[in-house]
């Protein structure tokens, strides 16, 4: 009897068996390439790197970078099986997308921003990994890759906003328990005490780390984005909201225990226990939407097509490589060319009168500008007020000296604190300009002042509008010089309108303050 009578004749399509050997010597060319772009990323922009590592040692909102490594590492662990039986197939049109990153980084640079430099490489770090491994790979691992993202310490440009919103909130909410209360911008009183929302108490750090953590549980939880981008957004606003009402339960306290409690330890372990029960409950409400049954993905079936060669492994690494030199280099050409200027003793502006001169500036209050060339400063009056005249100014501009950074502050730190930001309008030699108003407190003492930034021949007071014009003074006309000035008054009593009307008609007396920054050869 014929064991085939009666059967259907069928055909089976067989895939080309993947060659062990091969794929493996691509995996080890594709790692050794990664390595040396590592090695020369870090080199070639070791400022940037070493910078990030500081902030995480000094800022306790981005201790948690430390760990952004080891969660990336065993992400891409644990899609090991996915990896198996895949290949590096280099995307080489992929290193385009490092040119627009080249030239934000240079921006970046330009403008001293140190946080947009490191968000400029790790998108180029991006376009790497795409060219290197191939949009297969790269689909696999972009979460592990994208996470990177979390090693950049940004969002400290946040703080003055979250301390406002943590102040309003405790104010409306001490309005509605009936409590009295008093605000001066940041500063809370109520009959038996006083609080100031301090930076440490804008939720900075709750914010960053409830995100970091968001990301993987989203990961974890969900397969469709609209969830995920549902429970980030949860991420985002929970963690605002909650720091509100910590602060709020920490004046709660406060009042009812006649400050015994919710003070010094008490104050930050009642946080910690706080934040803890919201992040539980935070993951809580997320289980409760979570995809039933997620289904992990399939491992990946080697490439019919055949393994990519080693030879356009080595072409993609050394284009990278150039693509990553090449802004180092311009940007060098232009420290370089900065680095000639020169100038002389810089002088105060001529003040037109009824303002006098009455000496030497407030001994109680400089701001604290890191990296200055030159300075100058003096006291006038009028009648029998003061002002004090401050002027910063810069031949160029570095990373260990910038016009707009984070180390600068209009006061010392350690003495004053600022209560409250805004800005208001202010005539200068015929020109009218919107100046930062910041009201500063010391023991009582209350000032009103005023400051702006010369950049590029301009008068600005927008801190990313003056970074612009900075990029584009170097850049382009080669006009690196910049200058921070600032004028204070006392505001006795709090009286703001008569120091403000102060400051602005002093400042309508500084008609000769644009020549004396833009003197020929610097001041």
């Amino acid at each position: 009897m014929n064991h085939n009578e009666g059967t259907v004749a069928s055909t089976q399509l067989v895939l080309p068996p993947a060659k062990p050997q091969a794929a493996l010597g691509h995996w080890r060319a594709t790692a050794g390439a990664l390595a040396i772009i590592g090695c020369g990323l870090i080199a070639g922009y070791w400022q940037a790197a070493a910078g990030a590592v500081r902030v995480w040692y000094a800022s306790p909102s981005y201790n948690h970078g430390f760990l952004v490594l080891p969660i990336v590492l065993y992400l891409v662990w644990e899609r090991r099986e996915l990896l198996r039986g895949t290949t590096p197939m280099p995307a080489p049109y992929a290193l385009l997308l490092m040119v627009p990153a080249a030239a934000a980084w240079l921006l970046f640079d330009r403008m001293a921003l140190l946080e947009g430099q490191q968000l400029a490489l790790f998108c180029s770090l991006q376009a790497v990994l795409l060219a290197l491994l191939g949009f297969r790979i790269y689909g696999i691992l972009a979460l592990p890759f994208l996470y990177l993202f979390f090693l950049i310490p940004t969002g400290q440009f946040l703080v003055p906003y979250l301390q406002d919103f943590t102040a309003h909130f405790i104010v409306h909410g001490l309005q509605l328990t009936g409590i009295p209360v008093y605000s001066d911008g940041i500063f809370i009183s109520i009959p038996n005490g006083m609080f100031e929302v301090a930076e440490a108490c804008a939720g900075l750090r709750f914010l960053t780390a409830t995100l970091a953590f968001g990301v993987l549980f989203a990961d974890f939880a969900y397969e469709s984005l609209r969830k995920k981008f549902t429970f980030l957004a949860l991420c985002v606003i929970t963690p605002i909201i909650a720091n509100g009402l910590r602060a709020y339960g920490i004046v709660i306290i406060a009042y009812f225990s006649d400050n015994e409690f919710a003070t010094g330890v008490d104050h930050l372990l009642y946080g910690w226990i706080f934040f803890s029960i919201v992040t539980v409950g935070l993951a809580g409400l997320g289980l409760t939407f979570r995809d039933a049954g997620k289904t992990a993905p399939h491992p990946s079936v080697a490439e019919s097509s055949g393994p990519a060669r080693r030879r356009s492994i080595a072409v993609v690494a050394l284009i990278a490589l150039t693509l990553l030199a090449m802004p180092r280099v311009y940007a060098a050409y232009v420290e370089a060319r900065a680095a000639r200027l020169t100038g002389t003793e810089l002088l105060l502006p001529i003040v037109t009168a009824p303002w006098q001169r009455a000496g030497e500036a407030s001994a109680t209050w400089r701001p604290e500008l890191v990296g200055l060339h030159r300075h100058a400063a003096g006291t006038f009056r009028l009648a029998d007020a003061d002002v004090d005249l401050f002027i910063g100014y810069y031949n160029r501009q570095t990373q260990a000296g910038k016009l707009i950074s984070s180390s600068n502050h209009l006061v010392d730190p350690a003495a004053w604190t600022s209560a409250s930001w805004s800005s208001t309008p202010v005539t200068i030699g015929g020109e009218t300009i919107e100046a930062r108003l910041t009201r500063i407190v010391l023991l009582g003492r209350k000032r009103l002042v005023l400051s702006w930034y010369w950049v590029d021949g301009r008068f600005e007071s927008r801190t990313l509008a003056a970074k612009l014009l900075q990029a584009k003074a170097e850049l382009m006309d080669d006009k690196p010089a910049a200058a921070a000035i600032a004028i204070a008054t006392d505001a006795p009593d709090g009286s703001i309108a008569p120091a403000l009307a102060r400051l602005t008609d002093f400042a309508s007396h500084l008609g000769s303050l644009r020549t004396t920054l833009e003197q020929p050869g610097g001041p």
